[in-house]
């Protein structure tokens, strides 16, 4: 009982307009659930349930877009539950600290599939992987991902780092000094989901970052019915001033694909062009980005 009312009184934090919470069966089923994830992880691992998913991005400040980099992102084909979205599972194993091990192991696989397409069409892409608040505060990540880089054979220009403008915004001294860290040694660093943190513009001028990329809730607030892009016309302004470029993801329509080309922005990524998809699939990409490049020379 004492575990039961802890949840429901649990449920409240950050609800400002509720003052009680009742433990009912939603709130017990999604605690099962929960539980049974966690309990059903290093099986998901030993059995691949967990893939890796390969999402384009496009450089579209040309006459015509070019494949320019992926990110990595995760799925999970859960024998009891079917497709699991990583929205129901990513912020639980960051509350129970088995992040870093998802992290680690979608870097691996990444760096994998990249030397795969090495070796297999002689052409890649950089792959941006998601690191972690965690992550940031570990004193052996740069250890860790050159070792993971070692085992490939990579260039730490074979993986972009995306980390979030919130852990940034949370205990900004340490974690640029990890940043810096990082990129000293050659990784690029992306801020991930700009928009939805509490970064100061002038913090964001003196952070070490090397692209910036557009939160898809930020994109699509832009272009809702009163399409408003004049705050996106803003932060590529200051992007292009501190000599960073910027990501848009979320584009779903060609119109956002081109208002976006007009205004500025660099690369895009999102439905419009393609969908996370499985490496065979984005391999077509490579191969197909690879013909127009060897056509042009």
């Amino acid at each position: 009982r004492f575990d039961r009312a802890r949840q429901a009184c649990n449920s409240l934090r950050n609800r400002y307009t509720s003052s009680y919470a009742v433990y009912d069966m939603d709130m017990h089923e999604k605690e099962v659930y929960s539980a049974k994830l966690l309990e059903d992880f290093d099986r998901a691992l030993a059995e691949k349930q967990l893939q890796v998913l390969y999402q384009p991005k496009y450089n579209i400040k040309g006459k015509e877009p070019t494949l320019a980099s992926a990110e990595a992102l995760i799925s999970w084909q859960h024998p009891q539950f079917g497709r699991v979205r990583p929205d129901a599972f990513i912020p639980l194993f960051e509350e129970n600290g088995l992040i870093q091990r998802l992290d680690r192991y979608v870097w691996r696989e990444a760096a994998r599939q990249i030397r795969v397409w090495k070796d297999k069409i002689g052409y890649t892409v950089p792959v941006s992987v998601n690191v972690s608040r965690v992550d940031m505060y570990d004193a052996n990540i740069v250890y860790t991902l050159l070792e993971i880089l070692e085992e490939s054979k990579l260039e730490p220009g074979d993986l972009h780092l995306e980390v979030t403008e919130s852990a940034y915004a949370e205990d900004a001294e340490q974690i640029i000094e990890t940043v810096k860290r990082l990129r000293s040694m050659g990784f690029l660093v992306e801020m991930d989901d700009f928009g939805t943190g509490y970064s100061s513009l002038n913090m964001l001028s003196s952070l070490p970052i090397d692209v910036l990329k557009l939160d898809m809730k930020f994109i699509s607030t832009a272009f809702s019915e009163g399409k408003d892009t004049h705050m996106l016309e803003i932060i590529i302004e200051i992007a292009r001033h501190i000599s960073v470029p910027v990501v848009a993801e979320g584009v779903e329509t060609e119109e956002q694909m081109t208002a976006l080309k007009n205004i500025g922005c660099d690369m895009v990524q999102g439905y419009y062009f393609s969908p996370p998809v499985p490496a065979e699939k984005f391999e077509v990409c490579l191969q197909e980005a690879r013909r127009k490049q060897a056509a042009k020379e």
